[in-house]
């Protein structure tokens, strides 16, 4: 697949550099998507003009300056901004992260080489054709992550990369190369100098990748490196006639299940069952039972994801997710787990009942096509306006005050009001309700 179709903005930065005599092509990820059959999200241009000569050229247009010092400058093409990079060559990495110093180059080859896999480092200009020096155009016929020259001198620069590589392989379904593999293994501790919020980013770029579970299945050493909580899953025994893996197994086929493929959803995947291992307790007839371990969970999900600098909502969903993921779904309780996870997160809390329940004994994955009658009773409590939370209670506070409720003793009955319409014992009525909340008065009320 060649020659480039490129959006008219990239076409007009690509000849604003070549008209002012400077060589100009596509590199990185829009090549490998290209060769793949996959329109490009984005464009990255590299050049061999310095970043004072690239300003020269788009001197008439907006430009964004902010990755100027390391050759880079963006300028806006029909409200499209277009990275422009100079060819350059890093210098010595002394941080494990970042380059010392940066040199530009007029070679284009010299600035392929320092890029980290061979599916990332080709170039492509109607002039040249396409620049593939390590063989990447290969490697994506193979299916193939392999590192651009010196596999742990590239994980030694940047041990990101580990992370990066464990991504690609997700997201492409690829394999990664042998020795490429046995350096993310050899190297991993590396991972201890990159920041927390760049782990966090790469870790849901593997989660959310088609092929998830297999990558973490066979860089389990390097998740729990970054996740050590996550380390007591593995070999964790699950005997119980309604498991056949244990708890890592498990996890993983329910990453392998979870969709639609959501940062809430593959998150709250990994972690739904993360505190079974110190839950875990044995009976006398040898299964294992894990008391409390959805709210132990959500805890211990909470400290995980606050570690990662997670955003305080997507923390609080997937606590959210665990607390009530093993809640029995049914159309009967449809309404009561609205009131738990609000019509909001309801559908993630179906897809992961649906994968949990995938990931069991074949009796019990057999549950999960129940899921759809579940989803079409949530479709018709919503568009009849059913009650499913204190909004809609035929009741509210000022009733109940005139009855005599009055602070604490106000709240918990009409939660407990709520509770009996949820589970069908008591009919959204308000003279059905009073009734039953004169009933519930104190004596030293009456």
């Amino acid at each position: 697949r060649m020659p480039f179709s490129v959006p008219d903005y990239v076409e007009k930065a690509l000849s604003s550099l070549r008209e002012a005599g400077y060589e100009a092509c596509l590199v990185g990820g829009c090549v490998r998507d290209d060769l793949m059959g996959v329109r490009p999200h984005d464009y990255d241009v590299a050049t061999d003009a310095r970043p004072e000569e690239i300003r020269r050229v788009f001197l008439a247009r907006e430009l964004i300056l902010d990755g100027e010092k390391h050759g880079t400058v963006t300028p806006v093409i029909d409200r499209h901004p277009v990275e422009i990079t100079s060819f350059r060559a890093d210098g010595d990495y002394l941080d494990g992260r970042h380059p010392e110093s940066v040199r530009f180059t007029s070679s284009l080859e010299e600035d392929l080489a320092r890029r980290d896999f061979t599916v990332n480092a080709m170039a492509f200009d109607p002039v040249r054709g396409l620049t593939d020096p390590f063989g990447g155009r290969e490697d994506i016929e193979k299916g193939v992550i392999r590192c651009v020259g010196e596999p742990e001198a590239r994980f030694r620069e940047d041990a990101l990369r580990i992370l990066r590589a464990m991504r690609f392989a997700s997201r492409l379904g690829f394999t990664i190369e042998a020795q490429t593999a046995g350096a993310m293994h050899d190297l991993r501790e590396r991972l201890r100098l990159i920041s927390r919020e760049r782990i966090a980013a790469e870790l849901t770029g593997v989660l959310t990748g088609r092929n998830a579970a297999q990558v973490l299945d066979e860089f389990h050493d390097v998740l729990f490196e970054v996740v050590p909580e996550l380390f007591p899953l593995y070999h964790c025994p699950q005997k119980s006639v309604y498991h056949i893996y244990d708890v890592w197994e498990h996890t993983l086929h329910v990453v392998d299940q979870i969709a639609p493929r959501t940062p809430v959803n593959v998150w709250s995947a990994l972690l739904h069952d993360c505190a079974k291992p110190q839950t875990r307790v044995r009976d006398r007839k040898g299964q294992d039972h894990y008391p409390a371990h959805q709210q132990t969970g959500a805890r211990l999900a909470g400290v995980i994801l606050r570690s990662l600098k997670m955003s305080n909502a997507l923390t609080e969903d997937v606590q959210t997710l665990i607390t009530y993921h093993d809640d029995e779904l049914t159309p009967e309780t449809v309404r009561l787990a609205l009131s738990r996870v609000t019509p909001r997160l309801f559908d993630s809390l179906a897809a992961l009942r649906r994968a949990d329940l995938l990931a069991h004994a074949p009796q019990i994955a057999l549950r999960a096509a129940s899921l759809n009658a579940v989803l079409a009773e949530r479709d018709r409590v919503l568009r009849e306006g059913l009650c499913y939370d204190l909004k809609g209670l035929a009741v509210h506070g000022g009733e109940l005050s005139a009855l005599g409720y009055h602070g604490p003793e106000l709240g918990r009955e009409l939660d407990s009001l709520l509770n009996e319409v949820l589970r069908g014992r008591l009919p959204n009525d308000r003279e059905a309700l009073l009734k039953k909340a004169r009933l519930d008065l104190p004596d030293t009320v009456r």
